[in-house]
């Protein structure tokens, strides 16, 4: 049979449970001080509620066992992790169309395959940021989708497809303890060329126990793309960025190998996406729910033995003083 991890857990604040033991127990203790001279038993009546203190201050950080979770999972937290860098504009999806185009539909597509979720967002290019909070609200991240862009042209240092990791993972490891429940899906949407400054980020293996299930899609061909600049105008009017060093209209290519090896970590498929035609497949949520629910484990609360000497306190204060109540109405 196996035996039950008893492990302490906070169900208040730190600074909640010590402001009541402090400001408690010194309460009792200098009314017991006003008190001692009129009464020689007095010692036993504040000592009995300075117990009521420290049990209810004991409600705040009680024991807990940690149990088996077999219900079902409620709800699904879907992660956008989108490249807002230059490439991501480069002319070579479904035809002549930016990549950018493929993120949009392909948002949208999950979305709709994923009903009722809460969504967050997150953008890396130069930097890795949250866009979107993790909402229900569908409105919400269909604003995220329309005014999605690639970062400025000339501010833009690079970027490289594990950038995001250390900012997603503090979010889902959030989201885990907010929504212990729920099941937590990550796409990254990226063509995967590394670009500039590589500063030694985390692969995705970083969060992969993290992860429910999900995607990592890539964007763009190996023939590459050429870009259009976002100076911050009308794109219309924007010209194409050139290389440097050859001087011509430099060219864009996916990078499935970094792709793949970001899928691979993560512990989740790869697709390819050419056009907006190209279906998703995206978990059976229902089934996953099922499979995630029998894996994970959860922390109970052990309340009851503090509740139970709450109540047992509490019949002996009204013991001790319903003599003295009825006392003082006589007297009078």
């Amino acid at each position: 049979m196996e035996v039950p991890v008893v492990m302490m857990m906070w169900l208040w604040p730190r600074w909640a449970v010590a402001a009541l033991l402090v400001g408690g127990l010194g309460a009792c203790f200098a009314l017991w001080r006003t008190t001692r001279g009129d009464n020689s038993k007095a010692w036993v009546d504040w000592t009995r509620r300075a117990l009521m203190i420290v049990v209810v201050a004991s409600m705040g950080m009680t024991p807990s066992v940690e149990v088996k979770q077999t219900s079902v999972v409620r709800g699904a937290n879907v992660y956008f992790v989108v490249d807002v860098t230059g490439s991501m504009v480069a002319e070579d999806y479904n035809g002549s169309h930016p990549r950018m185009d493929g993120v949009r539909a392909d948002i949208r597509r999950i979305q709709r395959q994923i009903p009722g979720a809460r969504y967050s967002a997150f953008v890396f290019g130069s930097e890795a940021t949250r866009a979107l909070p993790l909402t229900t609200d569908g409105t919400a991240l269909e604003s995220f989708v329309q005014t999605l862009s690639s970062e400025n042209t000339y501010q833009s240092e690079g970027s490289s497809v594990r950038r995001p990791v250390e900012a997603l993972r503090r979010e889902l490891e959030r989201s885990r303890r907010s929504h212990p429940e729920a099941l937590q899906l990550v796409y990254v949407l990226s063509d995967g060329e590394p670009r500039g400054r590589d500063s030694g980020e985390k692969g995705y293996s970083e969060v992969h126990d993290l992860i429910d299930g999900g995607a990592v899609l890539g964007y763009g061909t190996s023939q590459g793309g050429r870009m259009k600049e976002n100076l911050g105008g009308d794109p219309a009017k924007s010209g194409y960025i050139v290389d440097p060093k050859t001087k011509s209209e430099a060219i864009s290519r996916i990078d499935e190998g970094q792709l793949k090896k970001a899928a691979k970590e993560a512990g989740v498929g790869y697709a390819h996406r050419t056009s907006p035609d190209q279906s998703i497949t995206t978990p059976d949520v229902d089934t996953l729910k099922q499979r995630s629910a029998k894996g994970r484990t959860r922390r109970n609360p052990m309340i009851w033995p503090a509740g139970t000497a709450l109540v047992v306190l509490l019949a002996w204060e009204i013991a001790a003083l319903t003599p003295r109540i009825r006392l003082r109405v006589r007297g009078r």
